[in-house]
């Protein structure tokens, strides 16, 4: 399974968490208080990851770039199949 606890540092994210709610917010750090796994946002907000469904990386989707996000290999290969 990839780490991705350091891919999105210092950029916008949006937070869903399970009860519908999205904290928007730059992603500045993943950490542990007590036993509990925790987001930073903006260097002071704490969300508990058991209360995240889901992380939107939106500085890369609204991205003027047009090669923005990258392609990895994996995305690649799956381009190559469907050429076939």
């Amino acid at each position: 399974m990839e780490d991705y606890t350091a891919k999105y540092m210092g950029e916008r994210v949006d937070v869903w968490m399970f009860n519908g709610e999205t904290q928007p917010g730059i992603l500045t750090a993943f950490c542990v208080v007590g036993t509990l796994p925790h987001i930073e946002l903006d260097g002071h907000i704490l969300l508990p990851m058991q209360n995240v469904s889901g992380i939107h990386c939106t500085s890369r989707c609204d991205s003027d770039h047009p090669g923005w996000p990258p392609l990895t290999d994996g995305d690649l290969d799956d381009l190559d199949e469907l050429d076939r």
